[in-house]
């Protein structure tokens, strides 16, 4: 019986060394075995597991924001792809190194070719790394207010108020002007324009004005709002009011909240918002009339 167990595992191993053994793909002198296969699949493996745990590892950590985290979870992780494909290569038999190293002219079109793909990876790298932009800031580029979402190495997503993702390529973001309002601190002073009727109480509007920003939730409290007369205006008084607000993404609905409770505190107190008046000086002269008989 023994003979019989010992025989049967004989077999087992026979069929299991086999099968590890049998070549799925062989030209030349290159073959590829599934012993090979099953290993670059496992080095595969092991890498995307290894590269989720150290960004769980540095998302866990208290001492860095979460622009930083980003940052460096996206460069680790990227590092490892690149760890990890050049260890496959070599598991299923091949040796890229010869290759890159060798084929100067090869490398050389390639570029010419994908230099606007380089250079987006460049300029990721550059964006990950000086951090000018980290995910949750608010910018504003090509007159676009967005919340940057995401970094990758080749592009940046932004989801606008409308809801909508746009996605830019990185390098636009090292090469263009564009406005990072979160950059130093998430303060950012707003304005709007108002004009009041020439017999109107200076003193009076600018109060009203300041109390219907202050009124209003998102405008801090702690930085005063300030009104200042900035025209005499053809028709009207055109004074401005300045008010601060962290609350950068709503801010087009703060104004509309502010607006609608001025335009309350004005008509309560009798303050009136003029329309454009022309006046028509038509001088005296005698007018010729023909009439048709």
């Amino acid at each position: 019986m023994n003979d019989n167990v010992n025989h049967l595992t004989n077999d087992v191993s026979l069929t299991l060394k086999q099968i590890l053994e049998y070549k799925v793909f062989s030209i030349g002198g290159y073959s590829l075995s599934v012993y090979e296969i099953a290993i670059a699949l496992l080095i595969i493996i092991l890498g995307v597991i290894a590269s989720k745990l150290i960004r769980k590892i540095i998302y866990r950590s208290e001492r860095l924001d979460l622009g930083k985290k980003f940052a460096f979870s996206q460069i680790i992780h990227y590092l490892i792809l690149i760890f990890v494909f050049f260890i496959a290569m070599r598991a299923i038999g091949i040796n890229i190194s010869p290759l890159l190293f060798g084929s100067g002219a090869l490398l050389v079109g390639l570029g010419l070719g994908l230099q606007n793909l380089f250079l987006d990876f460049i300029s990721g790298v550059i964006i990950l790394l000086d951090r000018t932009i980290k995910v949750g800031d608010i910018i504003e580029i090509e007159g676009i207010v967005g919340r940057v979402q995401q970094i990758h190495m080749r592009s940046t997503a932004i989801r606008t108020r409308d809801n909508k993702s746009l996605i830019f390529p990185n390098s636009i973001l090292t090469k263009e002007k564009f406005i990072n309002y979160s950059h130093a601190d998430n303060i950012v002073r707003f304005e709007i324009s108002v004009g009041v009727h020439y017999n109107t109480d200076i003193d009076l509007a600018s109060k009203l004005l300041i109390e219907a920003a202050l009124e209003n939730n998102f405008v801090l409290k702690n930085e005063e709002p300030i009104v200042r007369l900035e025209d005499f205006g053809d028709s009207s008084l055109d004074l401005k009011l300045f008010y601060f607000s962290t609350h950068l993404f709503r801010a087009p609905q703060t104004k509309n909240e502010i607006r609608r409770e001025i335009l309350k505190k004005f008509k309560a107190n009798g303050i009136n918002i003029p329309y454009p008046i022309r006046t028509l000086d038509i001088p005296n002269q005698t007018l010729n009339i023909r009439q048709n008989p």
